[in-house]
């Protein structure tokens, strides 16, 4: 189903398409002047066959440049399809797909996608509505992607093909139910909402499979030789982010500072709510609080790192912004300083500082201090979340920030009620 769109709006359609296409054409670029050789295609071919559960870095897999490759893939084939349906590109798009491209580098890749979307496509056949409707909800729910190429992995059987299949269509074709669920439980406060349901999904189809004798193992790998390169390539794409805010008319605070008066909330679609100068300003702002945190702590960067670059980046078009991110990653960092046996500098710890950002809409909404109490308690639960699901979904962030939620929007609520009496 095409979605008809004139004058402005046809525009920044197009601009944003061209923009996700210049997205994955420089990861391309950079992932081939990393890897110029015959060993570029060994290592994409590595990784579609390669480890994937928590924590997994591709680059260890099959090298920096197919790391990037495989970036680059996902992106340009998601982006295609989304065009292929007629949809428009919106704040919601920008979103899914660079989580798409960005969490190529922690375990996505074509082959453990593509059962989940084929799911997803069944769902829709069976409810007698258009694959375009639930696109963008299948695509999030590739982050049970682990869980496809586990079986395919490690399940010893000739059927593992099948199984594997199988696998992947069953979540395609229960997430969009639960996430629908879901979404009315955290009231919009998480903006990773698909990562919460799939939670759920995740654990329930672990303890099946658990039942049946498997056991769920993960080999996890961390690289941090290629520091450097990925700085380049993430500040290179601010930078692009930033000028083309700055020529589409977002010159001064004054026209930026509107998106800060949104909460975040979803949905909150900064590309409808205030244009595609401001929008990718702030992309640009979000994501360069990401990296400046990681440039603070000396941490050098890696696949899982750009990972969460690019999440903040692409959020910075459906929710978070200055004002609402930095409280809540405010209050995870404190976390992380006065707790035992959270060292700051640990992967999961890195990463959950940065992904607590899910949560700004809570900040964005009841003000800075709700955000750093957000943030805080998301980095305790976050440590106790993966075991749940057996480190088989990516957004395991997604799925303690809904448990932070559940918790603490009632009682801001019941308080901010008894304060108004």
């Amino acid at each position: 189903m095409t979605e008809k769109l004139t004058g402005e709006a046809k525009r920044t359609n197009e601009m944003i398409f061209y923009l996700l296409l210049a997205t994955a054409l420089l990861l391309a670029v950079f992932g081939v002047a990393a890897q110029p050789d015959s060993s570029l295609l060994r290592g994409f071919w590595a990784i579609q066959f390669g480890e994937t559960g928590l924590i997994t870095d591709p680059i260890c897999t099959g090298g920096p440049g197919a790391a990037l490759l495989n970036a680059a893939v996902l992106l340009l084939a998601s982006t295609l399809l989304v065009r292929s349906m007629g949809k428009s590109f919106t704040g919601m798009s920008v979103a899914c797909l660079f989580l798409m491209a960005g969490f190529a580098l922690l375990g996505k890749n074509l082959i453990n996608s593509a059962p989940i979307l084929a799911g997803g496509w069944l769902y829709a056949l069976y409810k007698r509505e258009p694959f375009a409707k639930y696109i963008y909800l299948t695509m999030f729910g590739t982050c049970l992607a682990p869980m496809v190429s586990f079986l395919l992995l490690h399940e010893e059987s000739p059927l593992r093909w099948f199984y594997m299949a199988l696998c992947g269509v069953a979540i395609g074709f229960l997430l969009p139910a639960v996430s629908g669920y879901t979404v009315r439980i955290h009231q919009g406060y998480n903006l990773y909402n698909v990562g919460f349901s799939a939670g759920f999904v995740g654990m329930g189809i672990a303890s099946v499979l658990k039942g049946f004798g498997v056991t769920f193992t993960t080999t996890g790998s961390w690289s941090t030789e290629y520091h450097m390169l990925l700085c380049v390539l993430v500040i290179v794409l601010l930078a692009g982010l930033l000028l083309l805010g700055i020529r589409l008319g977002c010159r001064s605070w004054g026209s930026y500072r509107k998106v800060l008066r949104h909460s975040g909330r979803a949905a909150a679609d900064f590309l409808l709510l205030e244009g595609p100068g401001a929008t990718f300003v702030n992309m640009a702002l979000v994501g360069a609080v990401g990296l400046a945190y990681l440039f603070v702590l000396g941490v050098p960067l890696n696949g899982p790192l750009v990972c969460c670059i690019f999440a903040m980046t692409g959020f910075g078009a459906f929710g978070k912004h200055l004002r609402n991110v930095i409280p809540v990653m405010a209050g995870a960092v404190l976390a992380s300083t006065v707790m035992d046996n959270i060292p700051i500098t640990s992967p999961n710890v890195l990463l959950a500082s940065l992904l607590c950002t899910g949560l700004a809409p809570i900040a964005g909404q009841f003000g800075w201090r709700w955000g750093i109490a957000a943030g805080f308690l998301h980095m305790a639960i976050v440590q106790n979340t993966a075991i749940l699901h057996e480190g088989m979904n990516l957004y395991n962030n997604g799925f303690a920030a809904g448990f932070v939620c559940i918790l603490l929007i009632p009682v801001i609520e019941t308080l901010k009620a008894g304060w108004e009496d």
